[in-house]
């Protein structure tokens, strides 16, 4: 018996383990996995696969043995390989149930671990590969599914084409959701899959012709000007096929046919604008049941085309007609969330086509439901900070109808859409009647109209004339008008509108104005700041000269931010002495808990000051450092066992914050270089004393010690001036000799070095820019494409993309140099794609997270690998092979995150071994 604990590389397995004889004992194992540690995680594999082995249990204990050995697999200490390469030698004795179970995990490994094919032996894939070619003819439909899902592992993707016309729709399935994961990973699909893509979209079940429409769209758009069989580009071809989903009998088909419409580029105008026709669509019929399905099923199909008629054959052409009519009128909404968003993403394809669909969105603002209201307007106001949308009568008594809505979501999206059109004269009064009516009813809506009929002054000056602005302020043009009360929100809302227009018909309506009127303005631009223009003093009459001195006067806002300036350069300065203070007296006074906490709240009161410069701020964050290595050296004196793992943590934020800011800060200078690495010195002695004072393994020690001595070697060399002469001494106590008590000693005697950065020192960051509204679309079953569009300044080199998962597992990855492109002084812009493997069961909502890093090398790699994760490493790892798996740089974020919201297109369980379809 040959075993080796943790990594099962035999058949035999240690005497005292046995396999789950109950179906109760290994659910309950199955449960409590999560939570168990390494060793029980390596006893539950070992156990898992003697149950899968044994041929006396029933089907049912046996399958949750293969999900617990798979679970056991995906888990970082155990060998993968091995298990895999243990499950697969249980296929050949399995019945076809547990083959079913073994190849849907096998699948499953390989999906999370993108490289798991890899891992295996040749032998170990030979074996597979003889097992899934034999069961990919089996004449069980569930085992035939899952050995088609395998061929994708065993390098048989040329062969799954054939089985997307297999006699039963799950295997079709299955071969339709390997080639769409071939597409998304970026293996480029032959043009000629195309008319088998077509044909499936006419299928009989619903999973098969959701994964076709994707397939149309994919290869249309990749070939977009080949000629199809109707001699029309590829692309446009596609387009149409899609647009005929759309009258699908499924509701998830017509949703995905409309969600995918919108992903569609460079179509012919023509077929764009056929959507909003609405004639009858040639092929928008249903599917005979004669042509039924099989392997025969595209001999039938090819029967049907033939028996068309060539009339119907030259209508292909407008087979889009009205594809988003019938999206916009679907009973579902989802349907129609989807078909408003496409519209919208098409919008920019073409001018005709967006005036078309403002039409069809206004009808939107009558739908029944509230989300697709405000999924319409949103939609309209997007096209319109593209191009002022101008709106009919007819249009306009349909939005002026929406305003009253008793949502006040969908009011505050009318008054922003509103805000972004043009009506006619009398619309703009029928226009004003309807806000008048609003600010009546809803007064919280005051702020969000005045914004509105600010856009709508500077939109209708040519609307706006001298006698529509006395009908409006109800000015007499022969009698004296009464003066309107100052603070009636109506007149208020109307002197906005009119004042808001632009600067030539701006004199005609102040010619026209009474002199109340402009002894109103500056107390209603102070009452409702950023309404009104800034430049109103030129059009006040020389015998106000009251008022113009009123509004060219500081506002509050102004005096008060001047002031708050110049209070703030005083406190940046007061601050960054008073921090100055406190680090000198930590770097020569004894540690003490307390100075830690002066200098914490010293360094970070500091960093909220806007004004600061970075020289300043860099110093701020060095006292941090400096404040986390006094808790180090109050926490080695006390010499508590207890505290080891909070000091690990120390030792760690320590270690990568010298690195943060030796990284970030361009221009640094020598001597401050060698305060940063001072201060790794001191996480790197730490560590090692921590070290010795719990599991204490010599693997690590030996290697650690001799890479401590370099460290500080180099340190004391480049302490050349003699005010150094302590800490040389202590750095060649700590050459010569590591022990426990030399180690002990030098982190009590630590004092931080002078960090003078100079001033023409500038700190690298990134600014990562908003996307999309939209959440991104995700199968677990494939990769997740996370889009990352960034501005960096001061720096273009090493720069990383770091992602937290759902699951809180964080990925690196290093951004090519060719996607980083010069876009102005010092800056650079960033647009990159990076395809995430989310894992299974992250659930229907979930959220990424997104941050621009970058990449320095360490000085020792080898003990700053252990030192950063703030832990020792497992004993049951080799030490070599430990290492191997970190890298030798340390990643640094120079951005804040950005959350992503996620939304899976196609969450569905899937059929169990014993379900028939």
């Amino acid at each position: 018996m040959s075993t080796k604990r943790g990594f099962v590389e035999t058949d035999t397995c240690p005497s005292d383990c046995t396999p789950y004889t109950t179906y109760q004992e290994a659910h309950n194992a199955l449960q409590a996995l999560k939570h168990t540690s390494h060793a029980g995680i390596l006893e539950h594999a070992e156990r898992a696969l003697l149950t899968v082995s044994a041929q006396h249990l029933p089907s049912a204990i046996r399958q949750i043995g293969v999900r617990l050995a798979t679970i056991a697999c995906a888990h970082p200490e155990p060998n993968s390989a091995s298990i895999a390469a243990s499950l697969v030698r249980a296929l050949k004795d399995a019945d076809p149930s547990i083959r079913c179970e073994i190849y849907a995990s096998l699948i499953t490994l390989h999906e999370i671990k993108s490289q798991f094919h890899t891992f295996l032996s040749p032998e170990v894939t030979n074996a597979l590969g003889q097992c899934v070619r034999t069961d990919v003819n089996h004449s069980q439909h569930h085992l035939r599914s899952a050995a088609v899902a395998c061929l994708q592992i065993v390098g048989g993707n040329n062969g799954v084409r054939r089985f997307t016309d297999d006699a039963h729709p799950k295997v079709r399935q299955t071969a339709l959701s390997v080639i769409q994961r071939q597409q998304m990973v970026g293996k480029e699909l032959g043009a000629e899959m195309y008319g088998e893509c077509v044909a499936a979209t006419l299928d009989d079940a619903e999973q098969v012709r959701m994964i076709a429409v994707s397939l149309v769209w994919a290869i249309g758009s990749q070939y977009a000007k080949h000629v199809s069989l109707h001699n029309l580009r590829l692309l446009d071809d596609a387009f149409i096929k899609v647009c005929d989903m759309v009258n699908d009998s499924s509701m998830l088909v017509r949703q995905r046919a409309c969600l995918i419409l919108g992903r569609f580029r460079r179509v012919s105008p023509q077929y764009l604008e056929q959507t909003f026709s609405k004639q009858v669509m040639s092929n928008l019929r249903s599917v005979p049941r004669s042509l039924g399905y099989g392997r025969n099923r595209g001999l039938h199909s090819s029967k049907f085309h033939q028996r068309e008629t060539v009339d119907e054959l030259r209508l292909l052409d407008s087979g889009a007609a009205g594809a988003f009519v019938h999206g916009l009128e679907d009973e579902y909404q989802e349907v129609r969330d989807a078909a408003i968003e496409s519209i919208l993403e098409l919008s920019s394809e073409s001018p005709v086509f967006a005036s078309r669909a403002v039409d069809f969105l206004v009808d939107m603002f009558n739908d029944s439901s509230d989300r697709v209201r405000v999924r319409a307007i949103r939609a309209l106001t997007v096209m319109g900070t593209r191009s002022v949308i101008y709106l009919t009568d007819e249009q306009l008594s349909i939005a002026v109808s929406a305003i009253k809505d008793s949502s006040q979501s969908v009011r505050l999206r009318i008054y922003e859409f509103l805000s972004v059109s043009v009506v006619s004269s009398n619309g703009l009064q029928q226009l004003m009647h309807a806000i008048q009516d609003n600010l009546e009813a809803y007064s919280s809506d005051l702020l969000p109209v005045y914004r509105a009929l600010k856009l709508l002054g500077a939109n209708h000056s040519n609307i706006i004339t001298p006698q529509l602005t006395c009908t409006l302020l109800n000015i007499s043009q022969h009698y004296l008008s009464r003066e309107a009360r100052i603070d009636d929100v109506v007149y208020a809302g109307n002197v906005i509108l009119v004042i808001n227009t632009k600067r030539a018909t701006r004199h005609a309506v102040a010619s026209v104005l009474p002199d109340y009127v402009f002894g109103h303005l500056p107390y209603l631009c102070d009452k409702y700041p950023g309404c009104l223009p800034n430049n109103l003093a030129e059009y006040v009459p020389a015998h106000l000269p009251y008022v113009r001195q009123m509004l060219v006067r500081p506002t509050p806002d102004t005096l008060v931010t001047q002031m708050t300036r110049d209070d703030d350069e005083q406190q940046t300065s007061a601050l960054f002495t008073r921090m100055q203070r406190v680090l000198n007296k930590a770097c020569e006074e004894p540690a003490s808990a307390q100075i830690a906490d002066d200098l914490v709240l010293a360094a970070r009161t500091f960093l909220h000051t806007a004004t600061a410069e970075c020289r300043q701020k860099v110093v701020a964050r060095y006292a941090e450092l400096v404040s986390i290595g006094v808790k180090i050296k109050v926490m080695v004196e006390s010499h508590d066992t207890m505290q080891v793992g909070e000091l690990f943590a120390l030792t760690a934020r320590l270690m990568h914050g010298s690195y943060e800011i030796e990284a970030r800060t361009q221009g640094l200078d020598p001597l401050a270089r060698t305060s940063l690495v001072y201060l790794r010195v001191l996480a790197h002695t730490a560590w090692l004393f921590a070290h010795s004072l719990s599991e204490h393994d010599p693997r690590v020690s030996a290697k650690m010690r001799e890479e401590l001595q370099l460290r500080a070697t180099f340190v004391a060399q480049a302490l050349s001036s003699d005010k150094f002469t302590a800490a040389k001494e202590l750095l060649s106590a700590l050459s010569n000799d590591q022990t426990p008590e030399i180690l002990q000693h030098f982190v009590r005697m630590f004092r931080a070095l002078e960090f003078v950065p100079k001033s023409q020192c500038q700190y690298a960051r990134a600014e990562i820019q908003p996307g999309s509204r939209r959440p991104l679309e995700f199968d677990h079953r494939f990769p997740l494409r996370v889009p990352i569009n960034a501005r960096l300044f001061w720096t273009s080199r090493n720069i990383v993309a770091n992602v937290t998962l759902p699951t809180q597992a964080t990925r690196v990855w290093r951004v090519p140099p060719n996607f980083i492109k010069p876009c102005g002084l010092m800056q650079s812009s960033l647009v990159w794609d990076v395809e995430v493997e989310l894992p299974l069961g992250s659930g229907e909502v979930a959220a990424v997270k997104v941050a621009v890093g970058m990449e320095c090398a360490s000085d020792v790699p080898w003990s700053d690998a252990f030192v950063v994760r703030a832990a020792s490493v497992p004993v049951l790892y080799d030490i070599t092979d430990y290492y191997k798996k970190h890298e030798s740089h340390v990643v640094v974020e120079i951005s804040s995150l950005q959350t992503l919201s996620v939304n899976p297109i196609e969450i569905r369980p899937q059929p169990s071994a014993h379900t028939r379809i």
